[in-house]
């Protein structure tokens, strides 16, 4: 004779845990609201550096070549232009 195998079905209690979904939004808010202001802090400082005139070093702005005085606006070849100090050889690229 056969024995009768019974099933027995087991029901386990499910916990559904809250989402918590809520506190990620916070904290996304919070993170990307310290990232735009360090970003404005960071190119309202790099902006001014950019957009204040350079001028040489006797305080005085360069030349419409963009050499200061004391130099010549020379041809170094192959398309590049330099100033030079009178009677010297250490170029630099003009100020533009």
């Amino acid at each position: 004779m056969k024995k009768k195998v019974v099933k027995k079905s087991v029901k386990q209690n499910v916990v559904v845990k809250k989402s918590k979904t809520w506190v990620w939004v916070v904290l996304a808010f919070l993170f990307g609201t310290l990232f735009g202001f360090g970003v404005n802090y960071t190119i309202s400082n790099w902006s001014r550096f950019f957009t204040e005139p350079l001028l040489c070093e006797d305080g005085q702005k360069p030349d419409s070549n963009g050499c200061c005085a004391g130099e010549v606006y020379t041809d170094a070849g192959g398309g590049w232009m330099v100033c030079c100090p009178n009677g010297g050889d250490n170029c630099f690229p003009p100020i533009k």
